[in-house]
């Protein structure tokens, strides 16, 4: 089942003859494995299609699969809405693909607001399979740190622009990778992996001070 399984989430969407080669299994042996797995598939003409991949990704990691196995067949876009529902899960208030277009261009890919606290986290998604070099993450670390100052300097701007913002207190910038990160911390910016987040999120407060971080005050 296991080979079936990330078949299925690695194509996304394929037909029951290149499955069943694929698999080394014929049809009906095929038809009879996918059974339990209607709540995630759809028939097509002859294509089996995986409706929503990331509701698969997320049952087959409480089923005990590899999160290291499962993460490799997300896409950016799935990247994303995982990163998102971790935040989901911790309370905050989510949104994702955030665009201010002036008076400053500004995009920042999922954003999280704890309304109790006023803490904001900011996270910018690297999906990169192979994973990133030292030099680069600490390019990528700068370009977020500005990016998020950038974002503090136009707030007035951006606070109309989604109900939660109004509460923002504090900015945790944050970098979330699919492999695990070369450098933890750069200028002021957290760096984990994918699979890190919900433990980083769990004791935020004692990793921040861990590494010397200063969420950034929203004034």
């Amino acid at each position: 089942m296991k080979q079936l399984y990330f078949a299925l989430l690695k194509h996304r969407e394929i037909s029951i003859k290149d499955l069943s080669e694929l698999l080394g299994l014929n049809e009906r042996t095929l038809y009879s494995r996918i059974k339990e797995l209607r709540k995630y598939i759809t028939i097509v003409d002859d294509k089996i299609i995986l409706g929503d991949p990331l509701s698969f990704a997320i049952q087959l990691l409480k089923q005990g699969y590899s999160f290291k196995d499962v993460t490799k067949y997300l896409d950016w876009h799935d990247f994303e809405r995982f990163s998102a529902e971790i935040l989901g899960a911790h309370k905050y208030f989510v949104k994702t693909n955030f665009r201010l277009t002036k008076p400053v261009r500004l995009e920042i890919d999922v954003i999280g607001v704890d309304m109790g606290s006023g803490r904001g986290i900011f996270i910018d998604c690297k999906h990169w399979i192979h994973g990133i070099g030292r030099k680069t993450l600490m390019g990528i670390a700068e370009k977020h740190f500005e990016r998020v100052k950038k974002f503090i300097k136009h707030y007035s701007w951006a606070k109309p622009k989604w109900t939660y913002f109004r509460y923002l207190r504090k900015i945790v910038p944050l970098i979330v990778t699919l492999t695990t990160p070369s450098i933890r911390m750069y200028e002021n910016v957290l760096i984990v992996s994918i699979q890190e987040l919900n433990s980083t999120l769990l004791d935020l407060d004692m990793v921040l001070d861990l590494f010397g971080i200063e969420p950034i005050p929203v004034s």
